[in-house]
């Protein structure tokens, strides 16, 4: 009998979600941090400064004597791009069991995408790197167009991109941002429990789901039980 998918497209964030990038954007921070003789930070820390893209990182590193500081904001902020550009693959993989979740969902006729954050031009290599360029239908950082997740803007425009019908589609995310991301454009979203920031706060945040693992997630999106 063939699979009727509860949705027919799934966004993905892509930071914590599907790919754990974690210690190579915290070691990058704090090389950067080091070369200005600023403190640094545990890796774990990062958790909660990654999310609303390289901007607000940075931000989040910065001493804060340098809040409202543009020029230090801006010379800070290519010293980090300059530097994870090179370092962006150290230690960066797919969690467990994703590549087997997206197959799964793409042999069951869904149509995949990622949304994220992070810079454009830094995520395209990334993905193509460790997902190829088969499995997403459509890819988008962030771009000076639109503004950053949560903001609808940059999530319409994804789901103009696609064609898809927003009560058919599920924005899958580990964070808070992730949750309103969705919610700001009609969509259901799914927190996973693997990634930066834990059950708690998807669960305050008001995820419509939250899953485990990611063949929870392959059952929650082809209505099937695990």
């Amino acid at each position: 009998m063939a699979i009727t998918p509860a949705f027919s497209h799934v966004i993905f964030d892509l930071d914590g979600t599907i790919l754990d990038t974690l210690n190579d954007l915290a070691q990058s921070a704090n090389r950067v941090c080091e070369a200005q003789g600023w403190p640094s930070f545990p890796v774990d820390a990062y958790r909660y400064k990654v999310g609303n893209g390289m901007v607000k990182l940075v931000e989040r590193f910065m001493p804060a004597e340098y809040a409202g500081d543009a020029a230090m904001l801006e010379k800070t902020l290519a010293a980090f791009r300059a530097d994870y550009a090179k370092h962006k693959e150290d230690t960066t993989a797919p969690y467990p069991g994703i590549l087997t979740m997206l197959d799964t969902l793409l042999a069951a006729g869904v149509k995949l995408a990622v949304l994220t954050n992070k810079d454009h031009q830094a995520a395209v290599p990334l993905i193509e790197r460790y997902f190829g360029n088969e499995r997403f239908t459509y890819i988008q950082g962030r771009i000076d167009a639109f503004p950053p997740k949560p903001a609808a803007p940059i999530t319409m425009h994804v789901l103009a991109q696609l064609g898809a019908n927003p009560a058919r589609t599920l924005y899958v995310g580990d964070s808070d941002v992730d949750v309103m991301c969705g919610h700001n454009a009609g969509l259901r979203t799914a927190g996973v429990a693997w990634g930066f920031r834990g059950t708690d706060e998807l669960r305050a945040a008001g995820a419509d789901y939250i899953v485990d693992n990611p063949e929870e997630l392959s059952a929650l999106v082809l209505n099937q039980s695990v």
